[in-house]
């Protein structure tokens, strides 16, 4: 069965916020679509899909093991129950958070953390 997926984000763990800032949004010319002060995510001006995040390593909101990707998804909760289904390994058990998403962290079969989430608001 296929799903709808929205976008997928890389996500790069790095201490260097400021310099990223600079490399992206200053010589790429990729705008700053979010701006947590400990993520930051850079999209396209001709295409908003087309981004990437910039996460501070040693944020201590984070597991121990850094999410690689971000997919978002228009039924996160569809997903969640097909991944346990699966039994896929579940790192971030699903919850809706203060910033206006509902998401869960799996594991793919590389290790790989996966970030699956939908806007709520």
């Amino acid at each position: 069965m296929m799903h709808e997926i929205r976008r997928i984000v890389p996500n790069i763990s790095s201490n260097k916020l400021d310099e990223s800032r600079r490399f992206y949004a200053d010589f790429l010319g990729l705008i700053v679509v979010m701006d947590m002060k400990w993520i930051l995510t850079f999209a396209s001006g001709s295409n908003p899909t087309a981004q990437v995040s910039i996460v501070q390593s040693n944020n201590t909101n984070s597991i121990e093991s850094p999410v690689t990707i971000s997919i978002e998804v228009p039924d996160v909760d569809k997903l969640y129950e097909k991944a346990k289904l699966f039994n896929y390994e579940i790192i971030y058990e699903i919850i809706n958070e203060p910033r206006g998403v509902r998401r869960f962290f799996v594991k793919d079969p590389n290790g790989v953390i996966i970030n699956i989430m939908m806007h709520i608001i």
